[in-house]
């Protein structure tokens, strides 16, 4: 390979590095930022029944 082969060889690397460069700076500005959203979750109120209690006080015993 002589000088002028190299020199086409590097430049069209060095245009496929940029290539790819920007291509992935544009890919990850339009990417959405948060994947999935975070959800809470529900709180349940429990109501705990006199009957219920006594029979767990009566089965401890």
């Amino acid at each position: 390979m002589n000088r002028k082969e190299i020199l086409l060889l590097s430049i069209g690397v060095f245009l496929t590095v940029i290539c790819w460069l920007i291509a992935d700076i544009y890919h990850a500005s339009t990417e959405d930022k948060i994947k999935s959203r975070i959800t809470f979750p529900e709180v349940y109120q429990y109501k705990i029944s006199k009957e219920l209690l006594e029979t767990l006080k009566n089965k401890i015993e």
